[in-house]
């Protein structure tokens, strides 16, 4: 049908110009994890009459999928409020 598009198609960190890190801090729980990277791209789209597709990859943690940081975030003291 469509012999433009290959919608099986997986990104490989080969296909990356980068190496995500292996693991760090997760921003959302503060626990050690392992990245990870999905695609948060809105997929194939239209715009007039041309088709696309939009692919962001975004290195995030395993456990939360939030951001994935180097260092442990820093914890906030309730006592002091």
């Amino acid at each position: 049908m469509n012999e433009y598009f290959d919608y099986d198609y997986e990104p490989d960190y080969a296909d990356l110009a980068w190496e995500p890190p292996e693991s760090g801090y997760c921003a959302c729980c503060g626990e050690e994890a392992d990245a990870k990277v999905i695609d948060e791209g809105i997929g194939v789209y239209e715009y007039g009459s041309e088709r696309a597709v939009d692919v962001q990859l975004v290195t995030v943690s395993d456990c939360c999928e939030d951001e994935l940081l180097k260092e442990p975030p820093e914890q906030e003291d309730k006592d002091e409020e």
